[in-house]
């Protein structure tokens, strides 16, 4: 049901011109993708094996881990 609620608010809600996506919270374990305001390399999957109030601890594919932010991140 969130998910259907976060499809919804990402089509009518244009973010008031903000360049940064809508900020939605993950858990530990989600699959996401790094975004474009990333200095990292954009739309590779990671996996989210940490977090703290802002910023989360990913491992890529490549298993390399790095600190990213919230709005760095997006998912599917």
């Amino acid at each position: 049901m969130k998910k259907i609620l976060w499809k919804l608010l990402e089509m009518v809600d244009d973010n008031w011109g903000y360049s940064t996506p809508l900020q939605r919270r993950f858990k530990v374990g989600d699959r996401v993708k790094i975004s474009r305001h990333s200095k990292l390399i954009t739309h590779t999957p990671a996996t989210i094996i940490g977090l703290c109030r802002f910023d989360y601890l990913i491992i890529d594919d490549n298993d390399e881990k790095h600190r990213v932010y919230q709005f760095e991140l997006y998912s599917d």
